[in-house]
């Protein structure tokens, strides 16, 4: 399907940072696997426009380690009006302020998203005292009403055992929710900038495998712990984990078996409606 598997590993750093906890990328081409370690948001988002840009007849999948939906009902919840995740991508775009050394304003735009799908400290939450207030607190809040602390995909996951996070988790060890606050508006502006290459799945293309056409870019959300990863001596975790990731969706697609992790078995018709088009699914999870 494939000439080249990207894999994304997103940060919410506030200052400029390589290393450990940081963002990583990893290219897996024909001419083998390179790593990229760039320290701000907006040299990675340089660095995938560039790739994109600089092969355009080759057929690009890039995973991001992020979610890029949020429960059903968030569109609702704000009063956006149009499809759910293209309203929300369109408004956090907006919203969001993300500086050229990782200055950014997502706790701001956190706490004002509660207060108006809510006027309480829910469903986002989790952030440093300084900026915790009556619409945003550093302490997960009793109740998610009306909306779900969960997407379907999540639930799944736990249901086999597995711990994902929620999105609206903002901070604390393994969180993601500020990655996908500083991510999706990233996202976002690549499928625009690119917008007869980029498809997103499963918002763009539904629940099925892409059409992998020459120059054709597929971003899918991956989850990083779905893949076992062996990390040597000196190695960043995190440069282990993209690497391994995209070695695994590499793999799969030369077995023939990547195609059918587009096509989730998701029975129930109204499941796969919140899917396409407000939640999304993460690549490889099976019902």
């Amino acid at each position: 399907m494939f000439d080249r598997f990207v894999v994304v590993d997103w940060s919410a750093n506030s200052r400029s940072k390589r290393g450990r906890d940081s963002i990583w990328i990893a290219v897996l081409d024909g001419h083998g696997v390179s790593v990229s370690n760039p320290s701000t948001r907006g040299a990675a988002e340089r660095f995938l426009a560039d790739l994109v840009e600089g092969d355009p007849s080759g057929r690009s999948l890039i995973g991001v380690d992020f979610s890029l939906g949020y429960p059903s009902g968030t569109a609702s919840a704000l009063g956006l009006c149009g499809q759910p995740w293209g309203s929300m991508t369109r408004f956090l775009g907006e919203s969001i302020l993300d500086g050229d050394h990782n200055s950014n304003n997502r706790f701001e735009v956190a706490s004002t998203l509660n207060a108006q799908m809510t006027a309480t400290g829910a469903p986002f939450w989790g952030c440093p005292p300084s900026f915790a207030g009556e619409t945003l607190t550093t302490t997960k809040p009793a109740s998610f009403a009306p909306l779900g602390e969960w997407r379907l995909v999540e639930t799944v996951l736990r249901e086999q055992g597995l711990r994902p996070f929620s999105s609206w988790q903002l901070l604390g060890a393994g969180a993601v929710g500020s990655q996908s606050l500083l991510g999706i508006p990233m996202v976002h502006r690549l499928s625009v900038q690119f917008a007869d290459r980029v498809s997103v799945w499963p918002f763009t293309t539904g629940l099925r495998s892409p059409m992998a056409d020459h120059g054709a870019v597929v971003i899918a959300e991956v989850w990083p712990s779905l893949v076992s990863v062996d990390v040597a001596a000196g190695v960043v975790r995190d440069e282990a984990q993209v690497i391994a990731v995209a070695e695994w969706l590499a793999g799969l697609d030369g077995a023939d078996r990547l195609a059918a992790l587009f096509s989730p078995d998701i029975a129930d018709l109204a499941d796969v409606a919140r899917v396409e088009r407000e939640e999304g699914w993460v690549l490889g999870v099976e019902c």
